[in-house]
């Protein structure tokens, strides 16, 4: 038995480098992908927007005339246009950004006049006067957003936001007109119309997204589609309207990070 020992030990010595040699090693787990960082700490947007759609509405109401009821109809052609946007903000927190913005909005606007007028010696035999009047619309608001930033890769960023807007808006609105006629007065001919501009406030919303493309490090170009609106009430002949204002709009121009 003076063998055993000596046999043992030169078995283990043998079989250990080769147990070592045969054992599979563990493949090291793979590198998680490192997503995108946001490297800039604030942005800026300038640039141009369409309002489409159109904003119309319209009024009737009754007008006293050689002591029998009339009518008059106004109706308003808001239609869309283009308008002028800036806004910014700062990155507050990883993919969190907070900040603000102003659109201006204005155009013409054409409004058809269309009264039924009483008979000065008749009851019942109402003329009929129509006529345009030319106003305007301009729609002044101001946004508050909170905004999600999403790097694509170090020159593509697509970003995601809404807040509530605080709009200004002013409309012409016809309050009366004028008309000429002679004898037998069975006819009457559009003067003019009388309006004036009246101006409004309210608070709506906006929510909308970005994507931006940059040539260099911070300068680039943005494509934005977005909805900011409201409904303002505008005092008319016949009481108040609902007036709405803004809504969807789409455009880009030049965006700016640091």
């Amino acid at each position: 038995m003076k063998w055993l020992a000596p046999t043992v030990v030169l078995t283990l010595a043998v079989w250990a480098p080769a147990a070592a040699q045969v054992a599979p090693s563990q493949p090291r787990p793979a590198p998680r992908p490192q997503r995108p960082v946001i490297s800039e700490k604030g942005f800026i947007s300038v640039g141009g927007l369409f309002q489409v759609g159109a904003n119309d509405f319209a009024d009737t109401a009754t007008i006293r005339e050689n002591a029998e009821n009339g009518r008059l109809d106004t109706g308003y052609e808001v239609g869309g246009g283009p308008a002028f946007d800036v806004s910014g903000g700062v990155v507050v927190w990883r993919n969190l950004a907070v900040g603000a913005g102003v659109t201006r909005f204005s155009k013409s606007t054409v409004t058809a006049v269309n009264a039924q007028v009483p008979h000065p010696f008749f009851f019942n035999q109402l003329r009929s006067v129509t006529g345009d009047f030319g106003g305007t619309r301009s729609e002044l608001a101001f946004h508050v957003h909170v905004r999600g930033v999403f790097p694509v890769n170090s020159r593509v960023t697509f970003s995601a936001f809404g807040g509530p807007s605080f709009f200004s808006v002013k409309q012409s609105i016809v309050s009366d007109f004028d008309y000429t006629e002679s004898y037998p007065f069975d006819s009457a001919t559009f003067s003019r119309a009388i309006g004036a501009e009246q101006s409004e406030s309210k608070v709506g919303f906006n929510v909308g997204g970005d994507v931006s493309f940059f040539f260099s490090r911070q300068v680039g170009v943005g494509f934005t589609a977005q909805y900011a609106g409201t409904t303002v009430e505008m005092t008319v002949p016949s009481g108040t309207a609902d007036v709405k204002a803004g809504g969807g709009q789409i455009g880009g121009g030049l965006r700016l990070r640091f």
